[in-house]
């Protein structure tokens, strides 16, 4: 199983969720996460630790951001400085349902990153990828 964590600014993250509930039936190990106004970005970091933290050894974890860049987008990322997981940005409710049908497909979490990148490449980046390509420019150097 693959935990699925949205990220958003206000209640995107909630409303996709709902959403996709509604489209696929109850999910489990789907949460989310919303930045409001009267928040930092660094108490959204907490909760997100948090978040992680408490996560079983063994489940991976899978990261759906709103906004390239957002706020909420380097909440994630700071954090993948410390912990292991997937993260996918630029998250819409079609591919959400992507995401819960990789799931019941048994796929796994990069594969299901995949499958949102072949789906929509103009929309969504695979975060992870930019990282792995900003370490291959540096191990080049």
């Amino acid at each position: 199983m693959v935990k699925v964590i949205a990220v958003s600014h206000g209640s995107f993250s909630k409303g996709l969720v709902d959403s996709v509930q509604m489209l696929v039936g109850e999910q489990e190990e789907l949460v989310a996460y919303g930045l409001y106004p009267e928040q930092t970005v660094a108490t959204l970091k907490e909760k997100l630790k948090a978040e992680l933290d408490a996560t079983p050894k063994g489940v991976e974890i899978l990261f759906l951001t709103d906004l390239f860049h957002g706020s909420p987008f380097n909440a994630v990322v700071d954090l993948m400085r410390d912990y292991d997981f997937y993260h996918v940005t630029g998250i819409n409710i079609p591919l959400a349902v992507l995401v819960m049908m990789g799931r019941y497909s048994d796929k796994n979490a990069e594969e299901i990153c995949r499958d949102l990148i072949a789906e929509a490449p103009d929309t969504v980046k695979y975060v992870n990828d930019m990282f792995d390509a900003d370490d291959d420019d540096e191990e080049e150097e």
